[in-house]
């Protein structure tokens, strides 16, 4: 007879827990599980993972062959406002013991602040084509990421935007302007409106007040826009414009978003609790704010396609136009909100070396420390319900390769930092060279190689279990859960995902050389199909280039990959790409209107992200209904962990994957107190 976990409890052994996938999700799952003495006494966890290292799509490699470059599977930033993210980090680098040689010794090692942003806008009618960006210095923020935050503090957002949008005004508007559009009434009652104390408890008195001068006030802002040329989906440069000035119809822009979403939240989500904000979800975030008066010429800004380019956000992938753009509004309100004024300190944060050696490395070497058993090379092949269905009864894995000796050691070292490496390490292998000259890859789906099969039973190898790869890979392994439940079904029918592609480039001249006329930053809303760049040379210390002739500049860059696209080839993809785009980046090392100049180029890697685990799920309008919570999901043994859960964002990001980890953490801790 199998024992429960609560006879398992009471008769003093520990509960089993089997968290399946190795992505931020699972890790931080197995992390908040096994946190303290008591938790590690009540719960033996066990995190069974494919292939050799962790990460799931944020995984990292070092290609030894290469001077220990980093190779991602994109490009990945930290947002200051990623409170339970951060509070991993920040818990995890408190409890890590790193090699005396590690250059990270606590968290602020391991990550640079940035508070530099562009957003890229294209005049049309103009060969080659003329690009002008958006430049955007956000000012430092009180505190640090994963500080505790008020639980209605995106309430009080509201109260800041309307006051940042008062000094971006009155910093960069004709003071007769600013008279006349007469901004001021109307901003300050949304600031006092949204420190209302009684906010929570229903509608405050002067919603009807603010309402009626902030649309008088937004009114008067968008007839100054009129004046603008139209601009079309990737919008008219404002250098183009004669009638405004440039920075004018900028300011007039940002104010013109900022009173939508203030109205917005007056109708929409002020008094009314946060079922208001799943009510939104059925609405796309651009079709929202154009509900509450949003311009044309503001929904197809720079600034609004940098956020769509940034999400990925695009049916079937096709980025060419924002008309295929689709964001659910309510949590995109949240996110846009935290990330434009909810951060602490900084904005961005850039991890130092790859995702994998900043985040994953530590995460891995406290987890072991604690007990927490990680079988690598276990891809899950089958999930099985119990004989009355109400509970997962069986796990099949397949084990992809056998370890000499039994237990993996992943790491190599470069720079003195514990690195995961861009492949196995073959030498740890039962038969590792013949592997390795037969082109295993773990990571694909199509490569069956195996060693033989595990099998893991209820009540026998666990009691409880964390599911952590995405729905892609659900949908393939377990399909008797979905025609067991009409709930898990929907789930997995509704959740919609994107391929996605990356390159990066090591150069010989440095950022200052190219021709960028700004300093280190994130851009976005740059042409298809590579529209994201980060400058990312702050890892170059952390490579292992001979000091003659290193780069001086590693960049990176990402876009969606259209559906209906031929087989990816990314490498030419992004030479396609570079050779009709670049010039209009990196002036100084390119020919006008073509490819980078010889010289200009060290190495280069690319990547397409195709398989089930690496794909970006979307939050498009109309599905966060169908995401479960984090757990207890529909059988009585089952958590969930990932990005594609019921979160606060509800977006693919670190900060929710984190967050639904520690949720389906606390979920099953608390079903055992």
């Amino acid at each position: 007879m199998q024992q429960s976990a609560a006879q398992d409890t009471a008769s003093g052994a520990r509960i089993k827990v089997a968290v399946l996938g190795g992505g931020p999700g699972g890790i931080s799952a197995a992390f908040w599980l096994s946190a303290t003495p008591a938790l590690r006494a009540r719960y033996e966890v066990t995190v069974h993972t494919l292939g050799w290292r962790l990460g799931g799509k944020c995984a990292s490699g070092r290609n030894m062959a290469v001077h220990g470059r980093i190779e991602e599977h994109g490009l990945h930033i930290l947002m200051g406002c990623y409170q339970t993210a951060f509070q991993t980090i920040r818990a995890c680098y408190a409890e890590w013991t790193p090699r005396a040689s590690s250059p990270f010794k606590a968290w602020t090692d391991a990550v640079t602040p940035q508070w530099k942003a562009a957003a890229e806008e294209q005049a049309t009618g103009v060969t080659p084509p003329l690009w002008a960006p958006w430049t955007f210095t956000l000012p430092e923020r009180a505190g640090l990421p994963g500080d505790p935050v008020s639980p209605a503090a995106t309430e009080a957002l509201v109260g800041v935007m309307a006051e940042s949008v008062q000094a971006l005004l009155d910093e960069n508007l004709d003071p007769a302007l600013a008279a006349q559009l007469n901004y001021g009434p109307a901003l300050a009652l949304l600031r006092r409106l949204a420190s209302s104390p009684v906010l929570q408890d229903g509608p405050t008195a002067g919603i009807d007040a603010t309402r009626v001068e902030l649309q008088e006030a937004a009114e008067r802002v968008r007839a100054q826009l009129a004046g603008c040329p139209d601009r079309s989906d990737r919008a008219t440069s404002a250098a183009t414009a004669a009638s405004l000035p440039v920075l004018v119809t900028h300011v007039l822009i940002l104010a013109d978003l900022a009173m939508s979403v203030g109205l917005g939240w007056l109708f929409d989500l002020c008094g009314r609790g946060p079922s208001a904000y799943d009510t939104l979800n059925a609405q796309d975030f651009r079709d929202w704010l154009g509900g509450h008066g949003a311009t044309q010429a503001a929904l197809d800004s720079a600034p609004i396609r940098a956020l769509y380019d940034l999400t990925f956000a695009y049916r079937n992938g096709d980025a060419t136009t924002l008309a295929n753009g689709s964001m659910a509004a309510g949590v995109t309100f949240r996110f846009v909100m935290d990330l434009a004024l909810g951060y602490r300190h900084a904005p961005f944060w850039k991890m130092n070396a790859g995702t994998g050696d900043a985040l994953f490395t530590p995460l891995y070497q406290v987890l072991a420390a604690r007990g927490v058993k990680i079988d690598f090379f276990h891809r899950v092949t089958g999930i099985a319900l119990s004989a009355d269905k109400s509970k997962i009864g069986a796990i099949q894995i397949d084990q992809q390769a056998e370890v000499v000796g039994g237990s993996y050691q992943p790491f190599v070292v470069v720079k003195g930092l514990d690195c995961w490496p861009d492949q196995p390490l073959w030498e740890q292998l039962v038969n590792g060279a013949r592997l390795r000259a037969d082109g295993v890859n773990f990571e694909s789906s199509s490569d069956t190689t195996s060693a033989g099969q595990v099998e893991l039973l209820l009540g026998t190898d666990f009691d409880m279990v964390v599911l952590a790869v995405p729905p892609d890979v659900i949908e393939a392994v377990a399909p008797q859960l979905a025609a067991a439940n009409a709930r898990w079904s929907s789930m997995v029918a509704q959740s919609i995902s994107v391929a996605t592609e990356a390159f990066q480039l090591w150069l010989a001249p440095g950022l200052d050389k190219l021709g960028w006329t700004s300093d280190a930053t994130i851009v976005s809303a740059y042409a298809e199909r590579f529209d994201s760049w980060a400058d990312m040379s702050q890892q170059l210390p952390l490579e292992d280039w001979p000091a003659a002739g290193a780069p001086q500049a590693i960049e990176y860059f990402c876009g969606c990959m259209p559906e209906d696209a031929p087989p990816a080839d990314p490498c030419q993809d992004a030479q396609a790409w570079l050779d009709a785009s670049i010039a209009g980046l990196w002036p100084s090392v390119a020919v006008p209107g073509g490819p980078m100049k010889p010289g200009t180029e060290m190495s280069r890697y690319c990547r397409a992200n195709r398989e089930g685990f690496e794909r970006y799920v979307q939050t498009p309008a109309g599905s966060v209904q169908y995401r479960l919570p984090p757990g207890p999901a529909q059988f009585g043994n089952l958590y969930l962990a990932g990005d594609w859960t019921l979160t606060r964002f509800s977006g693919g990001c670190f900060e929710s994957a984190i967050e639904s980890g520690s949720l389906a953490a606390a979920a099953i801790a608390a079903q055992n107190p």
